[in-house]
């Protein structure tokens, strides 16, 4: 059973073939613990109140997995793990969220702004024209020198945009965004970080978008 493609145990544990459902989590935990520690660090749980582990997040992983089993359909010819990566991640967010959504009932309405020390705004942005270090990374087969210049003019107009809003708006789509450390956080990590309600954070990052937009050339 161990050379059993993916596709032909989710056939199997559709029949009601325990062992072949167990293989097939046994076959993907790699991916599964690949999506867990790809949360963890994203959303900051290392950091957080929430007490979520890296196992809690491969065993709701591997729950993700099992559900999407009697959903999969071999004959749209998409591999099972394709199918499934979605439910394995959405498992764990769950976790995340309802876990979040206690830790919220427990925060302080004094700690509901955003520590503006945590990220050092003239650390990312000193001059007219800087970019990120990994901006200056390119490889030079990537794109054509046309394509190259156009992301960096891109580039250069919505870091000027973002010097346009308030700082507490600059902070926030900074983290958010992935411009301070090449990495998207998700909504709830990002409430983690700041000490935010889902909700505030949902409002000030609504908000932070709309008044870029304003500033961006392309607008006028």
């Amino acid at each position: 059973m161990k050379t059993m493609t993916n596709e032909r145990l989710c056939t199997l544990a559709q029949r009601g073939d325990t062992q072949a459902q167990e293989q097939l989590v046994q076959n993907n935990l790699g991916y599964i613990r690949k999506t867990a520690n790809e949360l963890y660090i994203s959303v900051g749980l290392g950091n957080s109140e929430l007490g979520i582990d890296h196992d809690d997040l491969i065993q709701e992983g591997s729950i993700g997995l099992l559900r999407a089993i009697s959903l999969y359909d071999p004959g749209k010819k998409i591999m099972f793990l394709t199918y499934a990566g979605p439910a394995i991640r959405n498992a764990m967010m769950d976790l995340i969220s309802a876990a979040f959504a206690a830790f919220e009932q427990r925060m302080q309405s004094d700690k509901d702004g955003i520590p503006m020390e945590r990220i050092n705004l003239d650390d990312l942005l000193p001059g007219e024209h800087s970019v990120q270090r990994s901006d200056l990374i390119a490889d030079p087969y990537a794109s054509e020198p046309e394509k190259i210049m156009e992301e960096a003019e891109n580039r250069k107009e919505l870091y000027e945009g973002l010097r346009r809003i308030s700082e507490r708006e600059q902070v926030y789509l900074l983290y958010r965004f992935g411009f301070e450390d090449d990495m998207e956080h998700p909504l709830v990590g990002t409430a983690l970080h700041f000490h935010l309600s889902e909700s505030r954070a949902r409002s000030t990052e609504a908000l932070a978008l709309d008044n870029l937009w304003l500033e961006l050339p392309w607008w006028y």
